[in-house]
């Protein structure tokens, strides 16, 4: 795939759709939406479809796959990396009860959190992306910190956890919004375009403005440049997941997200389905059982299926 010098220099960007590696990262604007339950259950399903996935938890500060998995606690972990103990992201892989599935898990150590620098960050980024697994799955932390979202955009795609609740409606709008800002400031830093830089960074504190507005802004200083940023916004393409549905609105809510996104922020997201609510899936933590393993003709099961199966065609 053609990639623009801007891209070739930014890491965040630089991931080739349609190569053999591909890497998942799953995020959500608050915590609570189920993102964990979601990255573990969509590994187990694929380790079982393909054998050769890796699970790493970057929910820096606040850990948990492992408990999906039903592991206990490891000695190596994330922060070992993070913190030179050991020279390479591949020696803190634990081996998992799912064959094929390798884990990676986080770091418990608060710390890790205030000292994940920008060499940090990008030297981490790039074993993630180098990590020797054909599919790659990345829980990122909640919140839209640069850390976060850099871990976002890093993936090809980024999957959005969402409840049907307004509170993570909202947060996961100004998630994305915070994405597109990152992605924008990415190449007018660049660009070295000093003017723009200090238009995103005064649109940043106004949320009454669309991204569509701005560019309308964009386009009366410079339509170069306007088509420069529009082309990055459009590639960057991420999924939807509604998780926890309990009723048929709740199931429609995806595309509701999506019009909204595509008019106000120009980006187009996939909506992947809705994972139905189940109240085993805590009873199935509780018991450190993966949910997938101990019910796999449930109706969550077979929702998993259905987004493994969209994923995989959006990849062709």
């Amino acid at each position: 795939m053609f990639q623009t010098n801007a891209e070739r220099m930014i890491p965040h960007l630089s991931i080739h759709k349609g190569s053999d590696k591909t890497i998942w990262a799953v995020g959500g604007g608050k915590g609570g939406t189920g993102k964990s339950f979601i990255s573990a259950s969509l590994a187990v399903h694929l380790a079982d479809l393909e054998n050769d996935v890796a699970l790493i938890d970057a929910d820096l500060g606040g850990p948990n796959l492992h408990t999906f998995l039903g592991m206990k606690e490891t000695n190596l972990d994330l922060g070992d990396f993070i913190s030179n103990k050991v020279p390479n992201l591949k020696d803190t892989v634990i081996l998992t009860p799912f064959k094929g599935l390798k884990l990676i898990k986080g770091t418990e150590n608060l710390i890790f959190m205030a000292n994940l620098n920008y060499y940090k960050k990008l030297k981490l980024i790039r074993h993630i992306k180098t990590f020797d697994a054909k599919r790659v799955i990345v829980d990122i932390g909640t919140g839209a910190s640069y850390n976060c979202v850099d871990f976002f955009l890093l993936s090809n795609p980024g999957i959005l956890v969402v409840n049907p609740e307004p509170t993570s409606i909202e947060n996961a709008y100004y998630f994305l919004k915070s994405c597109i800002i990152r992605i924008l400031k990415l190449y007018t830093d660049f660009y070295n375009i000093q003017d723009l830089v200090n238009k995103i960074s005064s649109h940043i504190k106004d949320n009454s403005k669309s991204i569509y507005s701005f560019l309308n802004e964009i386009i009366s200083h410079d339509k170069n440049y306007a088509h420069i940023l529009y082309k990055a916004l459009k590639k960057f393409r991420p999924c939807l997941i509604i998780n926890k549905a309990r009723n048929e609105r709740d199931f429609l809510l995806g595309q509701s997200i999506v019009d909204v996104v595509k008019k106000y922020l120009i980006v187009d997201l996939d909506f992947l389905g809705a994972i139905p609510y189940d109240e085993r899936v805590h009873l199935s933590l509780r018991n450190m059982t993966p949910f997938l393993s101990t019910y796999p003709d449930s109706e969550v099961s077979l929702s998993f299926r259905s987004i493994v199966n969209k994923l995989a065609y959006r990849e062709n």
